[in-house]
Order: C-alpha cells, then structure tokens, then sequence
C-alpha cells in the first residue's frame, strides 16, 4: 500500500511508527513531485493545504481508494471527482474528542489580535530602524472592550475564554450553536457587527458563509474597529476589506488566510500590506504547531489503519 503525504518532512519518523509497517511512505514537497507520484498512490494524506487537488490531478491517481487530511478544511480538493469514484474524503471536522484540547489555531488567532491591538510590528520595526518614539505607536487597552465572535465552535470558544481572561465582554454569532456558556452572549450578526471593538471570524468555508462580510457587512462595521480572519479568504469580500482599511472604517486587520492562497505575489491585500502597517498577514499558520500537527497526524494513521481493516 503506496501513501502520498503533503506535510513537513520532519513528521516521516511520526508516520513510519504510526502506520501498519508494510505501508510504503513517499513525500511530496511540491507540485512537481506530487504530480510525479500521484499515479502510483494508493492514499493522499494532506498536511499542507498549499497544493490543490483539482480533477486534471485527480484524475492522474487511478489507484486511489482514500483521501484523507490532517485539516479540518479540505476546500482545495475537488471533493465532486472523488465522490464520482467512490473515493471517500476523511477530514478532521468533528473529530470533537481529538480536536478540543488542540488550541494552535486559536492562539494564533489571539497573536494576530493582539499585534493589531499593539500595532506590535510597526513598534518592532521602529526600534530596528534605530527609532524610540513610543507616542507613534498607541496601543489599545481589552480590557472593558467588547470582542465578536462570528463562528463560536471549538476555535471561536476558546477565543471567548482569552476575551474574558482579558476583560472583555464577548458576543458570539453561531446559528449552530444550541448551548452557550456563560461568558459568550449569542447575538444576531448584525449586533455583532455594530457593537465589537474587535471582530474575529472561525467560521468552516461551506455555501452559507461564503461572503459571509461582504459590502453591506462592513458598513456596519463600527468605525476603528479590529477584525481577524483566521477560517478562510472567502468568507470576507476581500475588496470590501480593502475598501474598510482604505477609508478607516477598520483600525486593522490581522489574516491568516487568503483568496487564491499560496499564490499570492499580486494579491491586492499583500499590495496594500507591503506599503500600510495596518494589515497584518500570515501564510496560513495558525494551526501549524509541530505538538499539535503530531497528534492530527497519529490520529490520521489510526484512520488509515480502520479504514483498511489493519493492525496499526
């Protein structure tokens, strides 16, 4: 049984323990190399999100019976080609048991808060260019402040939990959410909107948020607002967040995902980015830990292992 795995070489060791031993591991590190391998593969286990399975590749992979991810999400692969074929498509999306104590992409999600908040790489910048003029750079204080939460599963009830730590008084928007804890307020998206100081986003990419924030959204945004997007680039009309930063109706933003990712040279968020120390963007991290992506990835092996019937 031939595996193809997408993810840091360094996690090898971990899938050569995990997997039943007559399972043969091949790497692909890139575009060229997966598409080199991809016809001989019995499995793909996907790590990176960074290559997309679109049907001309999938098509290439006849002796496929299983595509799996060690992501939640699995939007950059053709699911359509491989439900045609029988082929199915195993993600970590709720996986509840595994998934609840893994706070990589919550914390992240706080960092880019935070560095917003603090305008913390402009202040970085000022001091490496031999400046030390802390009036440039205000900060703003959590504390008493109000943070929103559009999407309040596991990553968005964390971020309730760190909001109250600070102080603040935290509203959630989830029409899926049935319970809700104490200390997170359901409010209707539009409140939400009006209301935060601070807006986050941990929403799944599926028909009903696609340009969950779009024009309308983000005129009601109130103004000096902060808003974070960690989920997916097209949750958010990009031209309207760039439109909101252009005219000051948001402070800041802090990204950790775009439209189009990881071709990104000319994106129109980079361009502003590289000149505006007002958005702040990261490639795609924030559930990128070694601690956390070893435990996805033992938990994705067991799978394999159920899937085809086979002692670990």
């Amino acid at each position: 049984m031939q595996l193809l795995y997408l993810g840091p070489a360094e996690m090898l060791p971990t899938l050569q323990a995990s997997l039943p031993q007559d399972f043969l591991v091949t790497h692909g590190a890139d575009e060229r190399t997966v598409d080199g391998r991809i016809e001989n593969c019995d499995i793909v286990l996907d790590a990176y999100m960074k290559i997309h399975f679109k049907a001309s590749r999938l098509e290439r992979a006849r002796k496929l019976k299983l595509f799996i991810t060690a992501t939640t999400g699995a939007d950059h692969v053709d699911s359509r080609i491989l439900g045609e074929r029988g082929i199915p498509l195993l993600t970590l999306r709720g996986q509840t048991d595994l998934l609840k104590d893994i706070t990589a992409a919550a914390e992240h999600s706080w960092l880019l808060l935070m560095a917003c908040a603090r305008r913390l790489p402009s202040a970085i910048q000022e001091v490496l260019a031999g400046g030390w003029d802390r009036n440039k750079y205000p900060g703003l204080m959590l504390n008493g402040r109000t943070l929103g939460i559009i999407g309040c599963g596991r990553i968005g009830q964390w971020m309730a939990a760190y909001g109250t730590a600070f102080g603040m008084v935290c509203l959630g928007h989830d029409p899926f959410v049935d319970s809700w804890p104490a200390h997170l307020k359901e409010a209707g998206l539009e409140e939400l909107l009006q209301a935060s100081d601070i807006i986050t986003v941990h929403v799944p990419l599926i028909p009903e948020t696609r340009l969950l924030l779009g024009v309308r959204q983000m005129t009601l945004i109130k103004r000096g607002a902060i808003l974070v997007n960690t989920s997916r680039g097209e949750v958010i009309d990009e031209a309207a967040l760039l439109a909101a930063l252009q005219k000051g109706r948001l402070a800041a933003a802090g990204l950790d995902v775009l439209v189009g990712e990881p071709e990104i040279g000319h994106h129109p968020l980079v361009e502003y980015a590289r000149e505006n120390t007002n958005l702040i963007i990261t490639p795609h991290i924030g559930g990128f830990s070694p601690d956390a992506l070893k435990r996805v990835l033992e938990f994705s092996c067991h799978r394999i292992a159920q899937y085809f019937e086979r002692p670990a």
